[in-house]
């Protein structure tokens, strides 16, 4: 038998929840205050870093690398302050209360490690009355290095008395998947199709079948507490 699972950390974008008119609403509100236009298409294939990386993407392509580093900070900001706006509009994916409770009932702790920034998570959780489920919540503010960079899985790991190999990461995204490869932890990608469309959700589903982790989708969330417990069989 391998290592038993006894913890279960989860994305939030994509993942618990569909953010998108925040998420890329704030972004594309936050850029046009830079004369910088940008479509959802655009932002989908970029998105997942956190918004510091996300941001400057679009800011180093329409204003050059030196411009970008002086706006970099005031975009992130005013990014943040839109989408704490917008979160009213954030809706849970089918299942995902009834997911945590069936975790918390069968003794798992509950973790959330996401790239968006702690505000923007606090407010999505309490206003979806989810925050009491959580363990353990870190965000963009609590590292130095976004995903694919594991730091954040490091870091929930330890500040839970956890392991490695006794935790699985659920995410939606090539960032997730990568994050967990590079620290050697289990992963489960969670199909949802919200962020990651087409050709790039497609090889997503093979990156992830190429490495044996389990694939559920969006329809289909309470299955994964059958799938944890796959990794302990």
């Amino acid at each position: 038998m391998t290592n038993a699972i006894d913890t279960v950390i989860f994305d939030l974008d994509g993942t618990l929840a569909d953010s998108q008119p925040a998420a890329l609403g704030a972004t594309i509100q936050a850029l046009s205050h830079f004369d910088i236009a940008s479509t959802e298409a655009e932002l989908r294939e970029v998105f997942g870093g956190g918004a510091r990386k996300l941001l400057y993407h679009f800011l180093e392509r329409d204003l050059g690398a030196e411009k970008a580093d002086q706006l970099l900070e005031q975009a992130v900001k005013l990014r943040s302050s839109l989408q704490l706006e917008l979160n009213s509009q954030v809706v849970l994916l089918p299942g995902v209360k009834e997911l945590l409770a069936m975790l918390k009932d069968n003794n798992y702790r509950v973790a959330l490690a996401t790239m968006s920034s702690r505000a923007v998570a606090e407010s999505v959780l309490a206003h979806q009355g989810i925050e009491g489920y959580f363990d353990s919540v870190l965000a963009i503010d609590d590292v130095t290095a976004g995903k694919p960079d594991p730091e954040i899985l490091v870091k929930t790991v330890e500040r839970l008395g956890g392991e490695v190999l006794r935790s699985v990461y659920v995410g939606d995204s090539s960032h997730d998947l990568e994050a967990s490869v590079n620290l050697g932890m289990p992963f489960l990608l969670l199909d949802s199709g919200i962020y990651v469309r087409g050709d790039a959700r497609q090889k997503l589903r093979e990156q992830a079948g190429q490495n044996g982790f389990p694939i559920v989708g969006f329809d289909g969330l309470l299955t994964i507490v059958d799938a944890v417990r796959g990794y302990e069989a």
